[in-house]
């Protein structure tokens, strides 16, 4: 049953592939650009399609927990359609992109060699990772470990193959934002009540593709604890922390979500360094 769930959600993302790989590379740029001061064709694109997701918020901070990268080995566990992978390449890194869906990794594979990067990827599951131990500088998974079912046997193969004094990045939905919702009156949104936080349970969320077909997906609300203690417990020392805000760019590109990612973090980064651990 597992497995069939597992292979049901990459097929779902295959569908979504070429819509979600072009929307989250031209908005991300068109964040990047907003922030630097640059109006680009990005900027023009992103507000034409009315591209302005949550998920931008996280990529500045990102990008500056990475640091340099120059000759470092990086698994981006959960690629995408390369958006990481192709920056941290672009940055001297010798980068392995991994993701389950077959399509993601086609559009990565042919992004990098039209960009001619050395990037390499691959069609893998996080929670089995066919990857030998202790060979990465740094694995970057964002937005991933909230989808997965077996929590604690995908951050097991994460520590597995990053070697000691390497550094592990990653990120989820805010458990604060999956255990809420808005309490509203007369159309306003006065508050978030939160409830059963320490629950943990399958969310469903729904996309549209390419045709407007609506898609599901089911990912998981749990608690911060449950993010940060499998790592602890195999060595891991929590180096950094970040439940990132917007910068008043964002509000350009998405003025209805501005406000209230001001009001409650969407998201939250960890940063780990694996450390020589003795059972």
């Amino acid at each position: 049953m597992e497995l069939w769930a597992l292979s049901s959600q990459s097929e779902k993302w295959d569908k979504l592939a070429r819509i979600h790989n072009r929307d989250r590379e031209v908005a991300c740029r068109a964040y990047l650009d907003l922030i630097a001061g640059r109006r680009t064709k990005n900027v023009k694109l992103a507000l034409k399609l009315k591209l302005g997701s949550p998920m931008l918020i996280e990529v500045p901070y990102i990008m500056k927990m990475i640091g340099d990268v120059r000759g470092k080995k990086v698994l981006d566990a959960g690629c995408g359609g390369g958006f990481y992978s192709f920056w941290l390449s672009e940055e001297g890194a010798k980068v392995l992109g991994m993701d389950s869906s077959k399509e993601m990794i086609n559009i990565a594979k042919w992004k990098a060699s039209r960009k001619r990067l050395d990037a390499k990827f691959m069609v893998g599951d996080v929670s089995d990772l066919k990857i030998e131990d202790d060979v990465f500088d740094l694995v970057l998974s964002t937005l991933v470990l909230m989808d997965v079912k077996e929590l604690d046997k995908a951050i097991s193969e994460i520590v597995r193959v990053t070697r000691n004094e390497g550094d592990i990045i990653a990120s989820v939905q805010h458990p604060i934002l999956t255990a809420s919702d808005w309490e509203r009156a007369s159309g306003q949104k006065l508050f978030r009540k939160l409830n059963n936080y320490f629950v943990e349970r399958e969310l469903e969320t729904v996309w549209k593709d390419e045709t407007k077909e609506p898609i599901s997906f089911k990912y998981f609300h749990r608690p911060l604890q449950a993010y940060t203690q499998p790592f602890l417990e195999r060595g891991c020392v929590l180096t950094q922390l970040i439940e990132p805000r917007p910068h008043e760019m964002y509000k350009i590109l998405n003025p209805r979500e501005y406000e209230d990612t001001k009001r409650i973090s969407h998201f939250i980064i960890f940063k780990f360094r694996k450390t020589e651990f003795k059972k």
